[in-house]
């Protein structure tokens, strides 16, 4: 058993060597990454935001940009990061680490981790909202600096309580209602057709919206070094706060 702690401790030990030193100065906004996701303007911006935000409610946010995770999956290598950092305060755990990989070998991807104190109000399915509908579209649509933003936006109200997580969730609950009733109207289409002798030239020839555009829409929207920003910030975020595993990834 003491050999198993002692390897065990040696893993974790090892894991967190690779990760990259907290910032000194502490920075809010750090990109390490070969390629900088954002100019130096857009990325000051974030920084200022976060800077701000933590300095008037003491809840912290950190967003990282890396281009290797150092064979640790992007949730592993994101809480050890914010423990190794001590991303918020040490009693109230209002730490957020928005990591982001956007570059280098394998997918791209992205991960929300929540510190403990703010689990209550961000969990992990409004995590996983707040990557799928603010995130990765802007993403795809290559405007990281609106994708960060947005997230960033949603992550704020939430953690001070001005907006609730399931008020937000409601509100793609009915983005998911409308797919639904465009779902059913597709198929209604369908069964009058069939009905009316026409099934062969609705459904097959050239594939049809039933073939092709669902495949195409759900099967493909999921496949998948230096600090950005001026040299020096008030940013006051690192006191000690741990994480517990909450959050949530996705990748575009």
């Amino acid at each position: 058993m003491k050999n198993l702690l002692i390897l065990f401790s040696f893993v974790v030990g090892t894991s967190l060597a690779q990760l990259p030193h907290r910032p000194n100065p502490p920075r809010a906004y750090n990109d390490y990454s070969a390629e900088q996701l954002l100019s130096p303007e857009a990325a000051e911006n974030i920084e200022k935001t976060l800077v701000e935000f933590e300095k008037s409610t003491s809840n912290a946010i950190v967003v990282v940009i890396v281009d290797d995770l150092q064979g640790m999956a992007i949730e592993d290598y994101a809480d050890n990061l914010g423990e190794k950092w001590g991303v918020g305060d040490e009693k109230k755990d209002n730490g957020i680490v928005f990591l982001i990989k956007p570059f280098g070998e394998g997918k791209r991807e992205a991960t929300l981790r929540i510190g403990r104190g703010l689990e209550a109000v961000i969990p992990d399915v409004t995590c996983r909202d707040i990557i799928d509908y603010e995130f990765i579209p802007n993403m795809k649509e290559n405007n990281p600096e609106e994708a960060i933003q947005a997230s960033l936006k949603v992550l704020k109200a939430l953690s001070i309580k001005e907006y609730n997580h399931k008020d937000y969730e409601k509100e793609h609950e009915l983005g998911w209602m409308g797919l639904l009733i465009i779902v059913g109207v597709i198929m209604f289409i369908i069964f009058v057709a069939v009905r009316s002798g026409r099934r062969g030239t609705t459904l097959g020839g050239g594939g049809g919206y039933w073939g092709g555009g669902w495949g195409g829409g759900w099967g493909g929207g999921w496949g998948g070094g230096s600090s950005g920003g001026s040299s020096s910030s008030d940013f006051g975020g690192f006191g000690g706060g741990s994480f517990g595993g909450g959050g949530a990834s996705g990748s575009w």
